[in-house]
């Protein structure tokens, strides 16, 4: 080999070190942020047990790689096609459908993902994170025995209803035993019977994709409105 080669080959060979030595850089930001960090995970609402998100991507838009390692649920309000990435495997593609609900099992694992629209419409999400490893104790979640109810989740951590409610129908009352989250697919008005006070209410009025925390204690919902009202109601066991 003519002398002359070697200073290029030298060059070359650090070159290719320098590379080498950028790698770890690169892993370490597909380990991830933690979800309520990742900048399309929007905090909503937050209290002891739960930390509630929305996340809005728009077509072709991407996540950052974020890290989920605790029991999440994430309620679909505006489905779209999504590719699903991982740091250590090929990316796979699938459908979030509006009104779905997904329920993720991470206590005590941990999974890294970064989540891209690849439809024409808004992904929207509202997913909240159980802080504390459960059961947390708080019993059995129920629900009256009717057709306004149709349970949509049922896992160790948390349970789930979808609730429909037609103009002027209510839920008649009901106990809740655990803290939870609801999370609304259609807007109007919402009516929260005071206990211990007949005829006094508490109105909200709710946009499609809202989201608000609840406590335990004696609930009794009514449609005050003019159009369906329909929301996913999710307790804490």
């Amino acid at each position: 080999m003519p002398l002359k080669t070697r200073p290029l080959i030298a060059a070359l060979l650090t070159a290719g070190l320098f590379t080498l030595t950028s790698l770890p850089a690169a892993s370490a930001v597909e380990k991830g942020v933690a979800t309520d960090l990742e900048p399309l995970h929007h905090v909503i609402l937050e209290n002891q047990y739960v930390t509630v998100m929305r996340v809005i991507i728009r077509p072709g838009q991407s996540t950052q790689y974020h890290e989920q390692h605790l029991d999440y649920v994430n309620t679909h309000v505006n489905g779209s096609r999504v590719s699903i990435s991982w740091p250590d495997k090929p990316a796979k593609e699938s459908e979030m459908k509006s009104g779905n609900v997904k329920f993720g099992a991470h206590q005590g694992k941990s999974t890294v993902d970064r989540v891209t629209n690849i439809d024409t419409t808004i992904n929207h999400q509202v997913a909240f994170e159980i802080k504390q490893h459960g059961p947390l104790g708080f019993g059995d979640a129920t629900r009256p025995d009717s057709p306004l109810f149709q349970q949509v989740l049922s896992q160790k951590t948390v349970k789930g209803w979808k609730v429909t409610l037609q103009p002027g129908e209510g839920t008649g009352a009901y106990a809740q035993h655990g803290p939870g989250v609801r999370v609304f697919f259609t807007g109007g008005r919402l009516l929260v019977a005071v206990p211990g006070q007949p005829n006094r209410n508490k109105e909200i009025w709710i946009h499609r994709g809202d989201a608000m925390l609840t406590d335990p204690g004696k609930v009794e919902l009514t449609n005050g409105g003019e159009t369906p009202l329909i929301f996913n109601d999710y307790e804490l066991l």
